[in-house]
C-alpha cells in the first residue's frame, strides 16, 4: 500500500451542529416524558419509536466520517456511513485544485449535497479540494488546505511530467 501524501478525517463536531441537535433531542424527549404523564394509556410504540428515531439521528450524526487520501498515485475518498471507499488513479483526473466556498449559500448547508452542477462532500468549513474528471466535477471539504495544496502540487508535477 502505497503511504498517503494527504490524509484527513473529518466529522460533525462543529459545537452549534451539536447544540441544535442536543436541543431538539432534549425536547423530543421532554415531550415523549410530557405524553407519559398524561396519557396513561399510551402504547409501548408511542413511546419507544419517537425515542429511537432521536437516538437514530443522533448516532448517525455522530457516525458520520469523512475522509479523503491522496497517494503518489490515487486520490481516494470515503464517507462514512453512506458512501464506501472511491478512488480514482491520477490518469483518471483532469485537475484538482484548492478552492474556497460557501456551503450554505453554494449547497445549502454540509453533507453530501448536490448543487446542480457538481456533488459536494464536506462536513463544514470553506475549504476543499475540487476534482475533475472526464465525466464528473466533485468537491471534498478540507480542514487542511495547506496540506492539500502540498500534495496537489506533486499530483500537478507528475502529470506534467508524464504528460497525462
Amino acid at each position: 500500500m502505497t503511504p498517503p501524501i494527504f490524509n484527513e478525517t473529518q466529522r460533525f463536531r462543529q459545537v452549534w451542529v451539536w447544540a441544535i441537535l442536543l436541543s431538539v433531542t432534549a425536547a423530543g424527549i421532554a415531550s415523549v416524558s410530557y405524553a407519559v404523564a398524561t396519557q396513561p394509556n399510551l402504547s409501548f410504540v408511542d413511546i419507544i419509536v419517537p425515542l429511537a428515531l432521536l437516538l437514530l439521528v443522533n448516532a448517525l450524526f455522530y457516525s458520520l466520517k469523512l475522509t479523503t487520501r491522496i497517494t503518489e498515485s490515487s486520490l481516494s475518498f470515503r464517507f462514512k456511513p453512506f458512501l464506501g471507499n472511491r478512488t480514482y488513479r491520477f490518469e483518471d483526473l483532469e485537475s484538482m485544485e484548492i478552492i474556497s466556498y460557501s456551503g450554505l449559500k453554494e449547497f445549502g448547508g454540509w453533507g453530501i449535497k448536490w448543487n446542480g452542477s457538481y456533488w459536494s462532500y464536506t462536513t463544514g468549513g470553506t475549504h476543499g479540494i475540487l476534482i475533475k474528471t472526464k465525466d464528473k466535477k466533485f468537491l471534498l471539504g478540507t480542514q487542511k488546505p495547506e496540506e492539500a495544496k502540498q500534495a496537489i502540487a506533486q499530483f500537478n508535477e507528475q502529470k506534467s511530467r508524464y504528460g497525462r
